[in-house]
Parts: structure tokens; C-alpha cells; sequence
């Protein structure tokens, strides 16, 4: 059985790295959860980080499942070229079928190795491209969509007025007009319905947007949308959402990065603020100097001061504790137990399972060019798996996490019963329909 959202949350809050008064916490009682994403093939990541995860007195692991991740595992013919003359059958879209069959073979996992506290997350599901230089369609605000899509333009840039400079809402007829044509655009819609189809489908504990290439007015426009569209057409209450507020880098760049202080500092925690408090997000990814794909040799030192000012605002703005999602873990110098409430990893999966692979490779050459059967066979794979569940093992201890299932028994069995939302993948809605 895999964590709900609603068991997940109560995980983060027993882990709340703040006193009631917004205080920190000292280090040895902060903790943060560690994240591992999941890539083909499934069945050598998603039993090494179950293993892990059952270790010892078990462990919470939430395991991601990324966009790109879950279309090749669906069978994405632009991801896997079939074979000429053969096509892919499939109803669903290949997101769709690759997140539900993911999701399926993680919880066969942790029931076959009792893991008790893995959940399942929704990774850098991107929406489009914002083109900026692209010619506005001339429609203006015709047609009831357009409408609604210019309201929710003017409701976010009320709302953001006071956290930002007038200079910075203050857009053109013809940009205005540009984030409409977006919103109402066949892209942005399928994004849409993509993501909820997913989240109907497996019932993810939590789901990230990625959204770090919009402006910022769309940034808070299309988020505060999606949640919507979570809560109120799928009518699930427990996912936690992660959103993103400036751009936290893709795979492979390396980012241009400015600490800030003092009053720049106050400043961009205010927004910070004010985007979580229109959009209703759960939690929140911004930059604080990491890169995604780092190199084994490469490692970032994760800006402290921004974290722990930022982090503070939200508590208290808030009232609850948004946990702060860590991309490009891998790369990190180190991990700001709590400040960062879940610390995501990949690259130091694929790096481990390779190296393993080809460590094998070299020392087996000869039997393998031969055809020799026991150097080809599974037990390439078997030694993937042992060395990838000790690579999640190290994670486990870096961030804190290792062995706290006995406490999180205790948190979950206080949780009230009979209140928990139906699950969104038993309720009948096409979330593709119009």
C-alpha cells in the first residue's frame, strides 16, 4: 500500500522544521524526505528504492515518476521507435498508460518488500513553451474561453500588486493578448488535461508543475488553475502540489545565479508568499543555486540565507508548513535538513546503476563477445538493483530520514478515520472532456 496525499501531508507536518512561533528547529530535529525518480526500466529502480525504503526500521521514500519518464514507459512512440510496421494500440495517452503501469509495478514492490511509507509523485510535468516574440492572434477577447482566461489575467495582477512593482504588472495591450492566446492555445489545454488524466489515473501523493519558463503573471494564472483543477474537477483534496516560482534549471544547464540580501531578499520572499497564498500550491520550488545533472565532481552550496528567510515567511504567512522541493540534488554540497523538505534525486541513481553496468561490462568482456550465458543474463541487472538500493540508502542517511518509520506509525495511526477523500482514480470524470 502506498502513502496517500493525505498521509504524506501528515509526514511533512510531523516533519516541520519550525517551532509554533516560527522559530527553527535545531539541526539534529530537522529532517528532510527523501525524493528518487523512477526511469526505465521501472522494475530496477522502483525495487531498489523499496528495498531501501523497508531497511532497518523503515524509511519514507517518495518516488517520482517524470513526464518524460512516464511517456517512455508508456510506450510514446517519439520516445521508443517501434519496429517498421508496427504501431502503438493504446487508448490511453502514453503519459497516461505509462504513469498507471509505473505506479502499479512500485506498489507491487512495496508490498512484496513491506515498504511501508513510499509515495508516488508527478515530476517536472512542464507545461508549453511561452513564445514571447510570437504575433498575438488578432482575437482579442471573443468567445467565452478568451473571457475567462483575460479575467483570470486581471485576478492575478490585482492580486500580485502587493508584492510586486507596478513596473513589473504593467504589461502591453498586445503581451496581454499573448497570455490569452496561451491559455485558450491546444497546447496549454492538452497540458492541462494531460496532468489531470494522470492524477485520475494513479492518484499520485503529490504532483509537480513545472512552470519555471512562464513570466511570472502567467506563472501564478496557470498554477492557480491547475490546483483548481485538482481540487474542483477531480475533486481530489489530498494530492500535494508542488509549484515553481522562478526557474530552478532543466538537465544539463547549469544556472546564472544571484544570492540575495536584505531588503531584495524580504522582497522575494514576499512574493514567494503571495504566490502560494493565490495559487493555493501545497509546495514550492525556487531557485537557491542548484543544477540539475550534475557531475560526479560538481557540487553546489545551497543558499542557506534564502531558504531559511523564505521558508520562515511562508510558515508564518501561511499558517501551515510548504515544504521546499530541492531539484538537482544530486549536485548539492549538502543537504539543509528541513529548510529543504524534500531533497530530489536521479542523476546519482543512473550514475551508480551505469558505472555498475559497466564495471561488469569491462571485467567480462571476453565471456560476453562469446556469447558465454551467465555474463549476459540477469544478473546485470540484479547488481543494478543492489547498487542502486545502497546509493538510496546513503541518501536516506544524508538527509535524516533513515529509520523514523516507528514515529511516522504513530503519526499516521492519530490520523482521524472515515475522513479521507475519495480516491480521484474511482471517480468517473473525463477530465478530457469539454
Amino acid at each position: 500500500m502506498l502513502l496517500t496525499g493525505r498521509q504524506l501531508r501528515a509526514v511533512f507536518e510531523h516533519f516541520c522544521p519550525f517551532d509554533q512561533e516560527g522559530n527553527l528547529l535545531e539541526p539534529e530535529k530537522r529532517v528532510t524526505v527523501l525524493a528518487s525518480n523512477v526511469n526505465l526500466p521501472v522494475e530496477v529502480q522502483a525495487r531498489a528504492f523499496a528495498m531501501a525504503a523497508a531497511a532497518g526500521e523503515q524509511s519514507p521514500m517518495i518516488l517520482q515518476l517524470s513526464y518524460n519518464s512516464a511517456e517512455t514507459i508508456g510506450n510514446d512512440p517519439a520516445r521508443i521507435r517501434p519496429l517498421p510496421g508496427v504501431g502503438v494500440h493504446q487508448k490511453e495517452a502514453a503519459v497516461v498508460a505509462g504513469a498507471r503501469e509505473a505506479v502499479a509495478q512500485i506498489a507491487s514492490y512495496a508490498q512484496a518488500y513491506n515498504a511501508k511509507y513510499l509515495a508516488v509523485s508527478l515530476d517536472h510535468f512542464q507545461v508549453p513553451k511561452y513564445d514571447e516574440a510570437k504575433e498575438p492572434s488578432g482575437q482579442k477577447t471573443a468567445g467565452l474561453a478568451r473571457q475567462l482566461a483575460a479575467a483570470r489575467i486581471r485576478h492575478a495582477i490585482e492580486h500580485m500588486q502587493d508584492a510586486f512593482s507596478q513596473e513589473e504588472l504593467a504589461i502591453s495591450d498586445t503581451t496581454f493578448e499573448r497570455y490569452v492566446d496561451y491559455l485558450v492555445g491546444p497546447e496549454y489545454v492538452k497540458f492541462r488535461r494531460d496532468f489531470l488524466a494522470v492524477v485520475q489515473a494513479v492518484a499520485p501523493a503529490w504532483g509537480m508543475i513545472d512552470t519555471e519558463k512562464l513570466p511570472p503573471i502567467l506563472d501564478f494564472v496557470v498554477t492557480r488553475e491547475i490546483v483548481e483543477g485538482v481540487r474542483l474537477i477531480l475533486g481530489n483534496t489530498d494530492m500535494m502540489v508542488e509549484a515553481e516560482f522562478g526557474a530552478t534549471g532543466q538537465s544539463g544547464q547549469a544556472l546564472s545565479y544571484e544570492r540575495l540580501t536584505g531588503v531584495e531578499l524580504e522582497r522575494f520572499a514576499k512574493q514567494v508568499c503571495c504566490f502560494i497564498r493565490y495559487t493555493g500550491a501545497d509546495a514550492i520550488a525556487y531557485p537557491i543555486g542548484m543544477e540539475h545533472a550534475a557531475k560526479k565532481d560538481v557540487k553546489h552550496e545551497p543558499d542557506r540565507d534564502r531558504l531559511q528567510v523564505v521558508q520562515r515567511a511562508l510558515y508564518l504567512s501561511c499558517g501551515r508548513y510548504i515544504p521546499f522541493a530541492q531539484h538537482g540534488g544530486t549536485g548539492a554540497a549538502s543537504v539543509v535538513r528541513g529548510l529543504v523538505g524534500k531533497n530530489n534525486i536521479n542523476t546519482h541513481y543512473l550514475v551508480a546503476g551505469a558505472n555498475a553496468l559497466a564495471d561488469h561490462a569491462a571485467q567480462h568482456m571476453d565471456g560476453i563477445r562469446a556469447g558465454d550465458k551467465k555474463y549476459c543474463g540477469t544478473g546485470i541487472f540484479t547488481k543494478m538493483i543492489e547498487v542502486e538500493a545502497q546509493a538510496a540508502l546513503a541518501k536516506l542517511e544524508e538527509t535524516g530520514s533513515i529509520n523514523t518509520g516507528p514515529a511516522l506509525a504513530e503519526v499516521l495511526a492519530r490520523l482521524p478515520r472515515g475522513q479521507k477523500s475519495e480516491d480521484p482514480s474511482a471517480v468517473e470524470i473525463d477530465p478530457y472532456a469539454e
